[in-house]
């Protein structure tokens, strides 16, 4: 698996041929996030994919939504297995949301990731 790297800013990196290349593991970790950070009705192609975030973040007692459309969004993105940990670290006034996530993927590879939302 190979995949376009990201910048700090989240943008394409371009410029450097194959270099800006994640693969294996790393293309499996980003594509891991990017799919987490996507918005439903986001993408044109597909205006199903990605969490809808705006309703759950909005709302009080969601957390369970939360943590199972992560779940659903994790384990359905190419090369990972299975997941090991899933948190909501905070919830804070600003609608936003830290998840902790740790996953296993087909290099058997555990990833730690965590991921700051708001909405």
């Amino acid at each position: 698996m190979s995949v376009s790297g990201l910048d700090n800013n989240l943008d394409w990196r371009f410029g450097k041929g194959r270099a800006v290349y994640k693969r294996d593991s790393e293309a499996i970790a980003q594509n891991v996030l990017t799919r987490l950070r996507s918005f439903k009705g986001d993408w044109y192609l597909d205006t199903k994919a990605g969490i809808d975030w705006m309703q759950l973040l909005s709302n009080l007692g969601t957390e369970r939504r939360i943590i199972r459309a992560i779940e659903s969004t994790v384990l359905l993105t190419e090369g990972v297995i299975s997941i090991q940990k899933l948190g909501i670290i905070r919830r804070n006034s600003n609608r936003g949301v830290t998840i902790e996530l740790q996953y296993t993927d087909v290099f058997s590879q555990q990833d730690l990731q965590t991921l700051e939302l708001t909405a």
